[in-house]
C-alpha cells in the first residue's frame, strides 16, 4: 500500500512538473494503468496536496487526478474541472460533478445488467437506489469540495485543509476498526462462554451440590 501511495504521488508530481496542460491526457492514461489498485480517498487527497504544492491550479489538479483515478469519481472530478474552467460558480461546478457521477454510475449499471433494461424502463430509473460506487464517489466529492472551497473562494492555502481531511479520514478508519474489533470480541466471547459453562457446572457446581447433599 505504501508503495502504491508513493508511486501515485511521484507520478502526479512528475506530470505536473514536466507536462503542459494540453499534453497531459495520453500520459495520464498510461500512468493510470500502471496503478495496480484503485487509490483510496486518502491517497487522492494526498495527490491533490502534491499538485497544490507543485503550483497547479485547482481545475488543472482536478483534471490530472480525475484522469488518474478514472471510474465514477474520476468522471466527477473531470466534470468539476471543466465547469470551473468554463466560469461556473463553485457550487454549480460541484453540482455538475455530482450529476456526472450519477450518470456514470447509471451507464455502468446498465452495461452490467443488459437483461434487465426493459424492466428498468418500465419501472423507471429514478426508482432504483444509487449503487455503492456512486455513493462512495459522491461522498468523496463532498470531502474534496469541502477541502478546496476556502482556497477557491478566499485564496487560502489548500495544504492545511487537505491534510486535515486526511487526518479525519484516518481517525474514522481507526474508529471503524476499533468498533469492528469490539464486535468481534463479543462474538468470540459468547461461544467461548458457552463452551466453558458446562465444564464449570460439572467441575464446580455439581460436586459442591453433591457435597452439600451428602452432609
Amino acid at each position: 500500500m505504501n508503495a502504491l501511495i508513493s508511486g501515485c504521488l511521484v507520478a502526479v508530481a512528475w506530470v505536473l512538473w514536466r507536462s503542459p496542460a494540453q499534453a497531459l491526457s495520453g500520459q495520464l492514461r498510461a500512468l493510470a494503468t500502471s496503478c495496480a489498485a484503485k487509490p483510496s480517498l486518502g491517497v487522492i487527497l494526498e495527490m491533490m496536496a502534491v499538485a497544490m504544492r507543485e503550483g497547479s491550479s485547482i481545475p488543472h489538479a482536478l483534471e490530472v487526478i480525475g484522469l488518474i483515478v478514472g471510474g465514477t469519481l474520476g468522471d466527477g472530478l473531470c466534470r468539476a474541472s471543466r465547469s470551473l474552467m468554463l466560469g461556473f460558480s463553485w457550487e454549480d461546478a460541484w453540482f455538475a460533478a455530482s450529476l456526472a457521477c450519477q450518470n456514470a454510475g447509471e451507464q455502468s449499471r446498465q452495461g452490467a445488467e443488459p437483461k434487465n433494461r426493459h424492466a428498468r424502463k418500465r419501472k423507471g430509473k429514478d426508482d432504483d437506489p444509487p449503487s455503492d460506487d456512486v455513493v462512495a464517489a459522491l461522498d468523496a466529492l463532498s470531502v474534496i469540495d469541502g477541502a478546496l472551497k476556502s482556497t477557491w473562494i478566499r485564496g487560502v492555502s489548500p495544504v492545511g485543509p487537505l491534510e486535515s481531511a486526511v487526518e479525519q479520514l484516518d481517525a474514522r478508519a481507526r474508529a471503524s476498526i476499533e468498533q469492528s474489533a469490539q464486535r468481534l470480541s463479543v462474538k468470540l466471547l459468547l461461544p467461548t462462554g458457552l463452551c466453558f459453562l458446562p465444564s464449570f457446572m460439572l467441575i464446580g457446581i455439581i460436586p459442591a451440590i453433591g457435597s452439600f447433599i451428602g452432609h
